[in-house]
């Protein structure tokens, strides 16, 4: 290779070698399911990525990055009208959760979710080099930022959510790095945002899990979701303070 390069060259022809690679291996899966395509778009993606540490996981077809305190998740979302061997067309989202909540509760707790409204063609090699590259553009020029921040310094992206267009952070990451002023104020924004059917069901669950005395929420292990969900006809339970904040 010359040694008069630039790191920006260099990069880029490490892009290029990644892609030819992959195009070689492309016209195996062509023929592929919808699924299939997906993933072997996915396994290109992780390869081509700068942010190293994302792996795919089949069961839930997702590039997923762990941290100690994230879950960073990139997925395709297909197109309905997908047709086999005609047009197979993707979504791609991003969703950044917290990886310490406790999974047999049921309860997510997302703090960033974004997708980039634009269908990306799979199928036919040239249509999909030019998706996997504009795939990887957007998420490396508008998501990895984020994700970097995210888990250098929380405070520093609440610093900055004025200036993040299109992208809301949910009243879940306030309440864990907020000030309590601004947590509920995205906490209002979440409710408001809410129709009656969503309202409905989280009445619901707040109703299940303080009737549940064993539940791992009700021995305080994480308020969090009765906190952010409560709405003005639910009475508070005596017993619990919704005003703590955790201890990280």
């Amino acid at each position: 290779m010359n040694k008069n390069v630039s790191p920006r060259g260099s990069k880029e022809l490490s892009i290029e070698a990644s892609i030819d690679s992959i195009l070689s291996q492309y016209a195996f899966s062509e023929q592929s399911s919808a699924h299939e395509l997906i993933e072997f778009t996915l396994k290109a993606l992780q390869d081509l990525l700068p942010l190293a540490g994302f792996k795919y996981v089949k069961s839930r077809k997702a590039l997923e990055l762990k941290t100690q305190e994230f879950m960073i998740s990139i997925y395709l979302q297909a197109n309905r009208h997908n047709v086999a061997g005609t047009s197979i067309e993707v979504m791609v989202h991003c969703n950044v959760t917290h990886n310490k909540r406790k999974a047999h509760t049921g309860l997510p707790e997302s703090y960033y979710q974004h997708s980039e409204i634009t269908w990306y063609e799979l199928f036919g090699e040239e249509a999909f080099k030019d998706s996997i590259l504009s795939i990887t553009d957007y998420i490396t020029q508008h998501e990895i930022p984020l994700i970097e921040q995210l888990v250098s310094d929380p405070q520093c992206v609440i610093e900055e959510h004025a200036t993040m267009q299109n992208r809301i952070l949910s009243p879940y990451f306030f309440y864990r790095y907020g000030t309590d002023a601004q947590f509920e104020q995205a906490r209002q924004r979440y409710v408001a945002s809410l129709s009656e059917a969503q309202k409905k069901h989280d009445d619901d669950a707040i109703t299940k899990f303080r009737a549940d005395g064993s539940s791992p929420i009700m021995r305080g292990e994480d308020w969090a979701y009765l906190t952010v969900a409560k709405s003005a006809h639910v009475k508070p339970n005596p017993f619990i303070n919704t005003d703590c904040k955790l201890q990280h």
